[in-house]
Formats: structure tokens, C-alpha cells, sequence
């Protein structure tokens, strides 16, 4: 599927891009040509303005002539345009680059056409001319040589082709690493995705499992009182409890996530909340007997919903609790500076490899997949603290040493 992806989102790019460089090199074609083109008209038109005796030929003057004949002697030499018909002009020249025969042969081409103006090609050379009859008794003609400015533009044409072909090669490599820029991350998402879907029906079955098999031992034993089968009774309870838990986290973070989240925001003493969170799990830390620091600043207030900030500072004391080996020790800061409320919390313990870094806030995602369901909780809680603290702006950092310690930073901004 992605390779399909990919070549169709290659030959997009390519086809978009050479559009966009054609366009660019056809521009540019077109601006050189009519900057030759208008170059050439300004010329004729300021030498057919000027008198027949004022024109003098030189080598820094454009290699042009002017002609004029009455009208009657120019209608006279239509027929005989196949002859000499240079004696019947009065011709001036602006360069000496013209000869008789050559001026002919010219002026044969121009009397033989209907055009007031046009570009004719004779002997190999090119040439641009305008007519004009002057006071309705004679007829001006100016004829200037454009074969080089001819030569110029089939020049940049042949360049601007080359430039094209070359491009293309440019073209391809620069597609497929845009392609694969593009491509990458929505792979990654549908991996993801199937992992998610993978982790999730795993979590809802297993809950399920375990609650129809309960189910099962009871009926099996239908004229056995309730009490007697407390422990089914309980069993199933309990399973029945983690996968409502479970449906209650996943809508929450979905509610959360989507940013229609329904919310009471209030002024919240920062400081208590946290000191209560650390109150409620004392007896957990106690139980493992894990070393406790706190450093709290006093008098924090944030603006904002008590039960996201709540669920923030539970998720990541309760995470590093579970994850500090017995006899470890735990570290809480709460400060404000800065119009920002900082939230730091260390445990000691395993760490977590650089490469699982990045994925602890994916839903479901647990760092070593042999870790217990009970142990490492439904996966939720880190992807509902990123989520809550995004909602207000912040940024949540995770930084690890392997064999040592793990440290989240929240940092809010007031």
C-alpha cells in the first residue's frame, strides 16, 4: 500500500515541479523574446522618424538601411521584383555591412509582400522591416538586421531546454526525498495505529475474558448461594471495574485530545493540590519503603479544571511510585517563576532506553512489554498528562539515565 503511496505521491511532486520550473523557463523565454522583440520595434520606429539625409553610417550604429521610393515607382516595380530593383531607391545606410546585391535581394523580399511590417530571412540572415508611406506621395522602408538577436534567443532556448532536461534528473531525487518525508510519518502513524488497535483489544479482552469465565464458574454452580461464591463474585467484580476504568480513560483522553473538553476553570492553589496528591500515595510509598523529598513552593495558583490538574500531578507521582524499585527514592519540586509553574518529579530506578523515549506518551505504549497489566496500569495515564498539559500550553519533558533515574518537567505557563 505505501509503496503505491509513494509512487503516486512521487509523480505528483515531479509532475508539480516540473510544471512550476517549465513555467519558469518558458517566463523566461518569453521575456527575452519580447524584450528583443520591443528592442528592435523602438529602433525602426526612431530611424523612420528621422530625415533620409541625417542617417550616417558607422560601425557603432545598428546594422540598418532606410529606403524611400514614390508611390507610383514602387507600384511600378511590382512586377518586376525578380530584377534589379535596388536603382529605383533612395537608400541610406546606418552600417556598412550592406552590399547592392544584398540590399536587392532585401528589398525584393519587402515590395513582394502585403505586410506593413514583418521578419523575413534572406541569403541566410535574418531581418526585421516596416513601411510606412510618408504624406501619401512616398514610401518609407526601414530594414535592420536582426540575425543575431535571432541567434540569441535560439541560444537561450537551446540552454533553457538543457536546463529542463538536466532538472529533471534534480527533479526526481528531489521528489523522492520529499516523498519520503511525507510518506514516513503517516507510515509511522498506521504502525502506531495498528499497535494501538493491537494493545487496546488486548486490554478490553483480557478484562472480558476473565469476566465471562467467572461468569461461567457461577452458572456452573447455580444452587450454590451468593456467599458461597463470594470469590467468583469478586473476581468478576473487579474485572468489570478495570474495563470500565479502562472505557473511562480512553473517553476522557478522547475528550480532552479533541479540544471541546467541557471544563470549570477556577483558581487553583497549585501547592495544596500537590501536597494532597503526596498525602494520598504516602502510605504507598511507606509500604515500599521508598525515599520521599519534597520541595514545594508555597502560595502556586493556576487557572484552570481541578480535575485535569489533578489527574497530571496523580499520574506522575503514581508513575514514579510504581517504577522505583524498594528502597528508592523520590524527588517533587513545585516552583514559580517567570509567569511559569514548574512541576519536576525524579524516582530512582531502571531508567528507559533513548529509544523509548519519544513513545512513553503513545497510548498503551509501555516500555518493556513483559512488565504485568497490573504493574505497568492500562497505559493511559502519561498519554492523559501530555494531553492535559498541551490543553494549557505547557510542555512535558522526559529525560532518563539507564540504570539510574528517570525525570519528568512539566513547565505551565500562568
Amino acid at each position: 500500500m505505501f509503496q503505491a503511496l509513494r509512487r503516486k505521491f512521487m509523480l505528483v511532486n515531479m509532475l508539480l515541479i516540473f510544471i512550476i520550473l517549465s513555467a519558469a523557463l518558458l517566463g523566461f523565454y518569453f521575456i527575452t523574446w519580447l524584450s528583443s522583440e520591443q528592442s528592435a520595434t523602438r529602433l525602426i520606429s526612431t530611424y523612420m522618424s528621422m530625415p533620409l539625409g541625417e542617417i550616417h553610417s558607422s560601425s557603432d550604429t545598428p546594422h540598418l538601411f532606410i529606403s524611400e521610393i514614390d508611390v507610383a515607382t514602387y507600384d511600378y516595380i511590382q512586377p518586376l521584383i525578380d530584377s534589379n530593383i535596388f536603382k529605383y531607391f533612395k537608400t541610406s545606410y546606418a552600417h556598412d555591412s550592406f552590399s547592392s546585391s544584398q540590399t536587392n535581394n532585401i528589398l525584393s523580399e519587402v515590395v513582394a509582400k502585403d505586410d506593413i511590417a514583418a521578419r523575413i530571412k534572406v541569403d541566410d540572415r535574418y531581418y526585421k522591416y516596416q513601411k510606412q508611406k510618408i504624406n501619401g506621395e512616398r514610401i518609407k522602408i526601414v530594414v535592420l538586421d536582426v540575425t543575431t538577436a535571432i541567434q540569441h534567443l535560439r541560444s537561450t532556448a537551446f540552454t533553457l531546454v538543457a536546463i529542463a532536461l538536466v532538472s529533471l534528473i534534480f527533479v526526481y531525487f528531489v521528489s523522492k526525498l520529499i516523498t519520503e518525508l511525507s510518506v514516513k510519518p503517516i507510515e509511522e502513524m498506521f504502525e502506531r495505529q495498528g499497535e494501538f488497535f493491537s494493545d487496546i483489544s488486548h486490554e478490553l479482552r483480557t478484562p472480558l475474558t476473565a469476566a465471562i469465565t467467572n461468569l461461567a464458574v457461577i452458572e456452573a454452580n447455580k444452587t450454590e448461594t451468593v456467599q458461597s461464591q463470594e470469590k467468583w463474585v469478586g473476581f468478576l467484580k473487579d474485572q468489570l471495574d478495570r474495563l470500565v476504568n479502562l472505557v473511562n480513560e480512553m473517553l476522557y483522553l478522547e475528550d480532552i485530545g479533541s479540544g471541546i473538553h467541557n471544563e470549570t476553570n477556577e483558581r487553583i492553589n497549585f501547592s495544596e493540590l500537590v501536597e494532597q496528591q503526596i498525602k494520598g500515595l504516602s502510605a504507598y510509598i511507606n509500604e515500599k519503603g521508598l525515599g520521599l523529598s519534597v520541595c514545594i513552593q508555597k502560595e502556586v495558583y493556576y487557572h484552570g479544571e481541578l480535575e485535569a490538574l489533578t489527574r497530571l500531578v496523580s499520574v506522575l507521582v503514581d508513575n514514579a511510585i510504581k517504577y522505583t524499585p524498594e528502597g528508592g527514592s523520590i524527588s517533587l519540586n513545585l516552583a514559580k517563576a517567570d509567569r511559569r509553574v514548574y512541576l519536576t518529579v525524579e524516582n530512582s530506578g531502571e531508567g528507559i532506553e533513548p529509544e523509548d523515549l519519544e513513545r512513553v506518551f503513545d497510548r498503551f505504549y509501555r516500555v518493556r512489554k513483559s512488565r504485568s497489566r497490573n504493574e505497568g496500569g492500562q497505559g493511559l495515564g502519561l498519554a492523559i498528562a501530555k494531553s492535559v498539559v498541551e490543553k494549557y500550553g505547557g510542555t512535558i519533558r522526559i529525560t532518563s539515565t539507564v540504570g539510574a533515574n528517570t525525570i519528568f518537567s512539566v513547565e505551565l505557563p500562568i
